[in-house]
């Protein structure tokens, strides 16, 4: 079978018996026609997750062949570096491999890029290596990958980067909203301006060059092919006329001559991108303007992307400080000069949450400013109100408020109390157990806590709200009793629902909720969170043999590789969680509705040789569970399981 490599995704294509020249359609919106070159001339693509992706040496220089070779033959085994640890390959390419590494002295996750001996011989994949790692140390912007190291152990040169943790722009891209594609628009083009103003073309900018982290922050990524435009610079390209990138996203004069490309190149490849964000397709052929293609899109954007899909460089943007300030025109609300957006993104993150505290506060006076108002006349009404102890057997504020408002009705009891369910446990051939929970009655034992938790209709049924407590920590959730599994191989699933409250309840503005299906005991836990209005979420909290706390979430954690924009099922819904172990950690992955695709992923390093229970959870919600599936290693309670008592799990 003949098959052919689509050059802006990289997703194989039979084209046994198509005639050369045939146009091939893409999924993903790119046309290429078929030729009797190998399809080793188009870049290769990763096949593990990108994070930070090599780039393939130009096409036509002569080094395709050893370029395979090397992707072929790896690093050849075992590769030490002095001062890291590798943990596993994140990538390979035709100029090396990356791994995730621990960085010793500062004990952080970093990214490490590795010429493979093969090609560490050859000057050119030498010079063009260091080219890479040179561009990088010159770049210094928030939107860039930094560099963090460079060195040569043995025949193995190498550079370290930042770890970026997160999806490229390519898995996104179809998820964003104009006005989201447009603020993320914007940061690349910063990430361009920066490297422009360093005199470095890029020169292969695409969706899957293009990070997102977990805040959402563009990280550009893979300076493989930069061009150093000065002319003092020791890292010239040796080719003269070469056509260098991807096809699908090179400015025509690039696919002539990409050695004498200026930074306009970069500004095209971006259009491209843009225009792919905007519509999910790419400008091909007479392509029709962005606000023909999405209803109700502002048509000024059409301006920014034709003058940047001219084909005369002349005719585009002369620099990308340019763009810059069309797109902040774009993004930026009218009452918002141009670069006001720039000064509020680049605030500090004590800056950032002491303005957002102030907003939050300000709206708080603002309400009780207003209830004030409202309920003075109500004086005369409903009487003169005091003090009210309510259901949670605390003092809530009923100055002015008629006693039955700050009522409300009163929290659902708390079972405090074992539940006995049918269970079934089958022994597999590799050792792990297969147990099914149903919530009918039987001789399995449940323990639960806040909540009222019943059995009905073959269903685990709870209604939880308030802010009850046991022995002062409320624990919202029920557990296995007397089942512990092993980190290193494990996974659940449930059929689950969260449904909210009656309205009678009377809650806090900012309560929790959630239901939740969970790997946990005390001190530990990995959990998958359904929050309504919110998505579902990956959270995870444990201390490593070190003693260091190691906590986050999907939404929150800095480093986070997650897909979090999933939302919350209106149905019932099916989630699993599944725990592998690999070198120095776990991977944690996270589905939903029998997709083979996880809506969240995380590597929790030092979390291998655990044990915990599986358990449910619903917060402030009505939440229904059934069919619980567990696989896994049957284990007794860790040593890292702190020695207190069971039912203080949070």
């Amino acid at each position: 079978m003949k098959t052919l490599n689509c050059p802006s995704c990289a997703r194989a294509h039979d084209v046994s018996g198509l005639a050369e020249g045939h146009e091939v359609a893409c999924a993903c919106g790119a046309r290429f026609p078929v030729r009797a070159a190998p399809a080793s001339e188009l870049e290769p693509v990763l096949s593990a997750p990108t994070l930070l992706r090599p780039s393939l040496p130009s096409a036509g220089t002569g080094l395709e062949q050893r370029v395979q070779e090397a992707e072929d033959t790896g690093l050849g085994g075992a590769v030490e570096l002095p001062g890291y640890e590798l943990v596993r390959v994140l990538g390979r390419g035709g100029m090396g491999e990356v791994w995730l590494a621990r960085q010793k002295s500062l004990h952080r996750m970093v990214a490490v890029k590795v010429l493979p001996p093969r090609l560490a011989k050859d000057p050119e994949f030498v010079t063009r290596f260091d080219k890479e790692a040179t561009a990088l140390a010159a770049l210094n912007h928030p939107n860039i990958v930094q560099i963090i190291d460079r060195g040569v152990a043995g025949d193995h040169y190498y550079f370290v980067m930042e770890y970026v943790e997160g999806r490229s722009l390519r898995e996104v891209m179809r998820e964003l909203s104009p006005p989201e594609a447009l603020r993320l628009a914007l940061q690349v083009a910063r990430a361009i301006e920066c490297a422009h103003d360093k005199d470095i073309i890029h020169r292969d900018l695409k969706p899957e060059n293009i990070l997102l982290d977990g805040r959402g922050l563009v990280k550009v990524a893979d300076f493989g092919l930069a061009g150093i435009r000065r002319p003092d610079s020791r890292l010239q390209l040796t080719a003269t006329a070469v056509a260098m990138g991807t096809l699908n996203y090179m400015a025509p004069e690039q696919r002539r001559d990409a050695k004498n490309v200026d930074g306009r190149a970069d500004l095209f490849s971006f259009g491209v991108v843009l225009y792919e964000m905007l519509t999910g397709e790419l400008p091909v052929g007479r392509f029709k303007l962005p606000s023909e293609r999405v209803q109700g899109l502002d048509t000024r954007v059409d301006a920014v992307v034709a003058r940047l899909l001219e084909n005369e460089p002349e005719a585009r943007y002369s620099k990308a400080a340019e763009l810059c300030q069309a797109l902040e025109g774009l993004v930026s609300s009218t009452s918002l000069p141009p670069g006001a957006l720039r000064a509020q993104e680049e605030l500090s993150p004590v800056r950032s949450r002491l303005r957002t505290g102030w907003r939050t506060v300000r709206a708080v006076l603002t309400v009780l400013g207003a209830l004030v108002v409202i309920f003075a006349g109500a004086r005369k009404v409903f009487g003169q109100a005091t003090l009210y102890q309510g259901a949670t057997g605390k003092l809530v504020l009923g100055s002015w408020l008629p006693r039955w408002v700050a009522a409300g009705k009163p929290w659902p009891a708390n079972t405090d109390g074992d539940l006995f369910v049918s269970s079934m446990m089958e022994d597999q051939t590799d050792g792990k157990v297969r147990l099914r929970v149903d919530f009918v009655k039987g001789q399995e034992e449940l323990n639960a806590h806040a909540g009222t938790w019943k059995l009905e209709n073959g269903q685990l049924h709870v209604i939880q709200g308030g802010d009850e407590t046991t022995d002062g920590q409320l624990i919202p959730r029920a557990y296995l009793a007397h089942r512990y599994f092993s980190s290193d191989d494990f996974s659940v699933e449930a059929l689950m629902s969260a449904t909210p409250l009656d309205k009678g309840y009377l809650q806090e503005p900012d309560a929790q909720h959630y239901a939740e299906l969970s790997y946990r005991v005390t001190g530990l836990q990995v959990s998958v969170f359904a929050i309504p209005e919110a998505g579902m979420r990956l959270g995870w909290k444990y201390t490593t043999p070190e003693g260091e706390i190691v906590a986050g979430n999907s939404a929150q954690d800095v480093e986070s590789l997650v897909q979090d924009e999933t939302p919350v099922p209106s149905a019932p819904f099916r989630v699993k969680l599944q725990l592998k172990k690999k070198k120095n950690g776990v991977d944690v992955t996270a589905y939903l509705n029998g997709s083979s695709e996880p809506f969240a992923f995380k590597f929790l390093e030092g979390f291998q040789g655990r044990s915990a229970k599986v358990a449910v959870g619903c917060r402030n919600l009505v939440c229904t569970f059934d069919d619980v599936v567990v696989r896994g290693l049957q284990t007794k309670k860790s040593a890292h399981t702190n020695k207190v008592a069971e039912t203080q799990q949070e």
